[in-house]
């Protein structure tokens, strides 16, 4: 696959395009001439079909070569094992992009891989961008061009919204569904195979579009992450919120993870960390896809988060209030002079709380709840009002009384004030377009449903956030790889192996000492002073508890001898075939909290970093927090502090105050160790780490690093 710099361009808005396989029938073809008419594009079209002198009206041209003009851009829907020729054709006349509707070029792992191949090689040594195979194609609604073989979407019409498909089903039933709800579209792409040019060159693309306002984007894979990570960083410097539906949550690999971590930490959890890390929204339906997209189109972000919500009854406003609080909504708490304000003007019997039941009375009096929402939109403590109302649509607007209030009310207070407001509906359904199209007229976008519009408004405030913070940006954070030694060649090094490691970046370390025989361990636990850990030492033992491998709070030399025959009968008897250095003898640290620092080496994105509660109950609690590497002091004590670790190192229940600093400091170390090695290190499990009271540091008390399997077979220095 090529990394090229494509010129999109020439795809997105050429001057003259060629359509290969245009009839007189309604073929794929001819839908894309019948579309470019209807966008009114006003460059070149040329025809080619060796069966036809003429087509629609139009000279029909035997062969690419006998096109009178030059040609930036071709459309292809002919036979896969044409394109090729067909392409080299083009090449001659000029263009440097096409959108090739045919397929034949091994999808799914089937018959025409050859084929792919041969077109990606044309690619990279032309530099030629070709879209699919095997899509519907691109419109560029704000070129009025399109090179595209399928129907337009319902009400398809110009906007700010940008969008790239892995799926040209779904994309073509989403764009009719933001067309229907009164959302433009500046350019979407069905991306198909993507054997040349990929999602994240369009993503690219679409960042740096003047455009495109708003990306969305359905993703099953990310071909180029690199390319990928610059794109999302291109977005979030000009402002523009991508909103993505990636699929593929399912992990069935962390199962068989060596590690911990790997249990934790599987791809689609990275890919998770990513977006995050990069400020993109994922959302986990269509649905949220759809009403989150509405949302963002309108160009407003939230100066804070506190939301407010009126609405008409009582039921709804306590059925909001759970669902905010399954969310993490945050509601505002309304000042005390925003409540006697309120109660001037609602009904005795009306609720002064937030969510805010107006009753149905007040919804009968414009002059009243137009009163209501300008009140709120004067109390700083609300960054974002919505509007409830069931009956919301051509009809209401027309007969219902509460329904020409509301939104009247709206329309007046959205020209007021430049806070966001919105309208949603309790319950999911058909959007009215009329009703859609006079509320986004004044700025007021309709959102369909009251979990999925809270859904969405809890994205716009994440978003929000992100944008008021402005410290996501940190593509250039320096990162000086350091000269790495020589690793073990095995697969799992044994743990004083990973403790060495770990040390030689200045992670400390308990002292230890390898034992062979019961007196041996002994003389070693006098000179390093009880109580004592006892642990076996063996690649083919990764977790050493589990079989037995581990005696605690060793007191004297008899329990030291004792824990030296009890460690070996258990390995012996759980791995009968595991290799056995010995019995590591190490000084037991107390008074410490047990932490968790791991890494998963994911084959897109790099190092993963893991930061949680550690202990042998990591599993269960689940209890942590993501990064892609690198990153640096201000990023370690964020993670700390999205895990219970921030609570346990706060003194909690009369503890002593943790080293949360010397805990951020390691996290930063093994960032470096991780990309130091990320060609040879799979996995790194430090658990526990016991974080010891303020300025006494933190002790990595037990170590498992794994290696890629190429790389325990061939080291590099």
């Amino acid at each position: 696959m090529s990394y090229l710099n494509y010129d999109l361009d020439s795809m997105f808005k050429p001057r003259a395009v060629a359509i290969i396989g245009v009839s007189p029938k309604e073929n794929r073809a001819t839908l894309a001439y019948r579309n470019l008419q209807e966008l009114g594009y006003e460059g070149e079209i040329y025809f080619v079909n060796p069966k036809y002198e003429s087509v629609h009206g139009k000279p029909c041209y035997p062969t690419v070569d006998d096109i009178p003009g030059s040609i930036q851009s071709i459309y292809i829907s002919i036979p896969g094992d044409h394109v090729l020729p067909t392409l080299e054709a083009a090449k001659r006349k000029g263009a440097s992009s096409a959108v090739v509707i045919s397929s034949g070029f091994g999808e799914g792992g089937g018959a025409g891989q050859d084929k792919a191949e041969e077109l990606a090689r044309f690619s990279e040594e032309n530099n030629f961008a070709v879209c699919g195979p095997n899509c519907l194609g691109l419109i560029n609604a704000s070129h009025r061009f399109s090179s595209y073989g399928f129907f337009f979407p319902d009400g398809f019409q110009r906007g700010n919204v940008g969008g790239v498909f892995q799926s040209g089903g779904l994309m073509h039933a989403i764009a009719g569904e933001l067309s229907q709800r009164g959302v433009g579209l500046s350019s979407i792409v069905s991306s198909g195979n993507e054997t040349v040019v990929n999602s994240s060159h369009y993503l690219e693309y679409l960042a740096n579009d003047p455009n495109t306002d708003v990306i969305i984007g359905f993703l099953e894979g990310i071909k180029d992450p690199e390319r990928f990570v610059k794109a999302a960083e291109a977005a979030y410097r000009n402002r523009k919120p991508i909103i993505v539906f990636k699929v593929g949550k399912s992990e069935k690999a962390a199962e068989s993870a060596v590690a911990h971590t790997g249990s934790m930490t599987g791809s689609d959890q990275v890919i998770d960390t990513l977006l995050k890390q990069k400020g993109i929204i994922r959302v986990d339906d269509i649905d949220e896809l759809i009403e989150t997209t509405v949302l963002f189109s309108n160009k407003k972000f939230m100066n804070g988060p506190n939301l407010a919500i009126t609405t008409t009854s009582g039921g709804e406003a306590g059925m909001y209030a759970d669902i905010g609080e399954d969310l993490g909504i945050q509601f505002a708490e309304f000042s005390d002079a925003t409540k006697s304000r309120l109660k001037e003007v609602l009904p005795e019997f009306g609720s002064m709380g937030n969510p805010l039941d107006t009753t149905g009375n007040a919804a009968l009096d414009k002059d009243l709840y137009s009163s209501c929402i300008s009140i709120l939109a004067e109390d700083n403590q609300v960054n974002m009002i919505a509007v409830s109302q069931m009956d919301i649509n051509e009809s209401s607007l027309k007969h219902n009384k509460a329904t020409q209030v509301i939104v009247e009310s709206l329309e007046e207070n959205s020209q007021k004030y430049d806070k966001p407001m919105i309208c949603f509906t309790p319950n999911a359904g058909g959007a009215d377009k009329s009703v859609c199209s006079k509320l986004s007229a004044i700025g007021v976008p309709l959102l369909i449903g009251g979990r999925s519009a809270l859904t969405a408004i809890n994205n716009l405030s994440w978003y929000s956030q992100l944008i008021r913070e402005d410290n996501l940006l940190k593509e250039s954070r320096e990162y000086n790889k350091k000269t790495i030694t020589p690793l073990p060649d095995k697969r799992v090094l044994t743990e004083r192996e990973s403790q060495e490691l770990l040390k030689s970046y200045g992670v400390p370390i308990a002292e230890k000492q390898l034992a062979t025989s019961g007196r041996e361990a002994v003389d070693y636990a006098n000179a390093i002073g009880y109580p004592v850990v006892m642990k076996v030492e063996s690649s083919d033992v990764p977790h050493k508890s589990d079989a037995g491998g581990v005696k605690l709070n060793l007191k004297n030399s008899e329990e030291v001898m004792q824990a030296f025959e009890a460690i070996m009968t258990s390995v012996q008897a759980k791995h009968p075939n595991a290799a056995i250095s010995g019995v590591a003898v190490e000084e037991m640290v107390q008074d410490g909290v047990e932490a968790l620092i791991g890494v998963k080496n994911d084959p897109l994105f790099g190092p993963a970093l893991v930061i949680g509660t550690g202990g042998v109950l990591v599993e269960l609690l689940q209890d942590y927090a993501t990064r892609i590497a690198p990153i640096d002091r201000e990023d370690a004590l964020t993670m700390i502090q999205e895990t219970k670790l921030n609570k346990m190192l706060s003194g909690y229940r009369g503890r002593p105050k943790g080293d949360v600093e010397a805990l951020a400091d390691t996290l930063v170390k093994i960032s470096q160790l991780a990309l130091d090695y990320s060609d040879q290190i799979e996995e790194i499990d430090i658990n526990p780490l016991l974080v010891l009271p303020e300025n006494k540091g933190c002790r990595a008390v037990d170590g498992l690093v794994v290696l890629k399997e190429k790389a325990a077979d061939n080291i590099k220095v």
